[in-house]
């Protein structure tokens, strides 16, 4: 039986509905596909503190999930950071087993952000997207302060825009789906109201294989 877990790490409130976006569109894509999914989020990261890294997840099976009511992914096949500088200093794939992706948010070549990658053996891939640029959100990189004014991003309150992916979740997702399948393209784009940052990121991202597939 097919079964993946997918966690999106994330920014608490500024950057808590970019990783909602990816595992809600993810789950409804993979129902939808006659599949059986999970999205869920994590409340032991603290989201409601700005800028704190805080976890998405979502699970996707061919049959029922046996672990519903475990509250974390334990063993993530696909990670995804919604903002690079994430990358750095601590261990966000922890449980990844070999033939994992990472997904990275970022302007930089996966070359470069591989040597930033914590044990990289457990990886088959590296994905590199500048879902930012392809958002036309140029201010990311400086106005995170900025952001964390916004209080109507965090859990529980009014969302900022209420349509799926409207700024940089589109990329990612385009992203995801495109370099593990866990769901069908055609199934999840019209979710997706930024279509034309998500079909640029279908030809713009840059993919570093890393291993082996395991079977």
């Amino acid at each position: 039986m097919a079964y993946t877990e997918l966690t999106v790490w994330t920014r608490g409130i500024i950057m808590d509905k970019e990783g909602r976006d990816i595992v809600n569109s993810v789950s409804a894509a993979a129902r939808i596909e006659g599949k059986f999914a999970q999205a869920m989020e994590n409340y032991v990261d603290n989201p409601d503190r700005t800028n704190a890294p805080t976890r998405k997840y979502c699970r996707v099976s061919d049959g029922e999930i046996e672990n519903a009511l475990t509250y974390e992914n334990e063993q993530p096949n696909i990670v995804v950071l919604v903002e690079e500088t994430m990358v750095k200093g601590w261990d966000y794939m922890r449980g990844m087993p070999p033939g994992g992706t990472l997904v990275i948010n970022t302007h930089y070549s996966p070359d470069y952000m591989m040597r930033f990658v914590p044990r990289p053996e457990r990886l088959i891939q590296l994905v590199c997207v500048d879902a930012a640029k392809l958002a036309d959100h140029k201010w990311l990189y400086y106005r995170l302060g900025e952001l964390g004014l916004d209080r109507l991003s965090t859990e529980g309150a009014a969302e900022r825009n209420k349509a799926i992916a409207p700024d940089i979740a589109a990329p990612l997702i385009a992203a995801v789906v495109k370099t593990t399948g866990i769901v069908r393209h055609e199934t999840i784009e019209p979710m997706i109201a930024n279509k034309a940052a998500f079909r640029a990121a279908l030809n713009e991202l840059q993919i570093l294989p890393v291993g082996k597939a395991v079977v």
